[in-house]
């Protein structure tokens, strides 16, 4: 019996298709960060263009260059009033961190004794904390954080430039890629087009709503900053809502210069204070805002919402909270997907409008 490699590719053709889509998408690792910056551009922008049409009678590209021209106006509020200040405010955590250390470090000694029992974790805590090891790591932190967020930022406009470009010709562009149906690649469109569409609306979404958590989680911050009087709110803002579109990470690596602010500003009592304040925003966070923003943004229960981020995260830590509700969507409606040939549900005949 002769082997037949045309009949072979034909019964794998499907494991062939994923196989190639897998390999361009390792191939392209390198390129997901403005992909992504791109892909959350365009999604933002056609929710509130389609929002908007509803709205307004208008035009898509007279929409889509408004929407673009407002976004520049508002970044361009945030480099020149937000940023200066913002500088200043490093610059003076900066400089104020090792009196906060110097603080903690007193507290440290000052109750090492009392315990035995935590004498050993005390002590290593000093050596840690000592304050020219902090500013020395301190500064090799910044120094990495500016490598890298010159590097995210030169992202950032490539995908607003591409994203713009993108939107302003979306209709044309959707329907080129309808017409590769016809084409060639007919069996690759059929094959990848709906789940990779399925998929990409699904963190897109996900994304959205993880996006409301982080405004919400800001604002409530700055209100607790404020009521404290803990200085450098706008550091710690934008510090929470950058670190805020990272789940339950992002919360650990946003308390810390809280903590060392607070404890600058009024001492160990104000830093167990702000603990006390992030413990609660957190709390807010984990069982309000995600199952209340996730049930309403992926229409999920928020039961089911609140089993899936526990399970994810015990599971596969950081990564579970931030992909296990839109991985665990993408799945049902897969699974929920009536096979080729299957009959169809019956239709809800109480919600049809009557006839006659």
């Amino acid at each position: 019996m002769s082997f037949d490699i045309g009949q072979f590719a034909r019964i794998n053709k499907v494991f062939f298709i994923w196989t190639a889509f897998a390999v361009l998408l390792y191939l392209f690792r390198n390129m997901f960060g403005l992909v992504f910056i791109t892909y959350v551009m365009c999604f933002i922008t056609h929710s509130i263009t389609h929002w908007f049409q509803g709205k307004i009678h208008i035009r898509r590209r007279l929409m889509v260059v408004i929407i673009y021209f407002l976004f520049l106006i508002l970044l361009g509020v945030i480099l020149f009033f937000i940023t200066p200040r913002l500088l200043t405010e490093a610059k003076n955590f900066t400089v104020q961190l090792p009196r906060a250390i110097g603080i903690l470090d007193a507290w440290i000694e000052a109750n090492a004794s009392k315990n035995n029992m935590i004498v050993p974790v005390l002590q290593q805590m000093r050596i840690s904390l000592t304050p020219e090891l902090m500013v020395f790591k301190g500064w090799d932190i910044g120094r990495g954080l500016l490598e890298a967020g010159i590097h995210y930022v030169s992202w950032f406009f490539l995908g607003l430039l591409f994203s713009f470009l993108i939107m302003l010709d979306l209709p044309r562009l959707m329907e080129s890629v309808k017409h590769l149906r016809f084409t060639r690649l007919a069996s690759v469109y059929e094959e990848t087009g709906d789940s990779v569409v399925l998929f990409a609306k699904v963190v897109g979404e996900s994304f959205r709503a993880q996006l409301m958590i982080s405004t919400v989680n800001t604002m409530l911050t700055a209100i607790g900053l404020s009521i404290l009087g803990i200085k450098g709110v706008v550091l710690l803002c934008t510090l929470v809502f950058i670190c805020g579109l990272v789940p339950v990470l992002g919360v650990v690596i946003s308390s810390v210069p809280i903590f060392l602010m607070a404890v600058n500003t009024g001492g160990i009592q104000l830093g167990l204070w702000a603990i006390a304040m992030i413990v609660g925003v957190h709390l807010v966070e984990a069982y309000i805002l995600n199952p209340r923003i996730f049930s309403a943004v992926m229409h999920i229960n928020p039961v089911f919402v609140l089993i899936i981020l526990y399970v994810a995260h015990s599971l596969i830590g950081m990564w579970g909270m931030l992909l296990g509700v839109p991985i665990s969507v993408y799945v049902y409606h897969q699974l929920a997907k009536h096979p080729p040939g299957e009959n169809e549900p019956p239709p809800d005949t109480e919600s049809l409008p009557e006839q006659g």
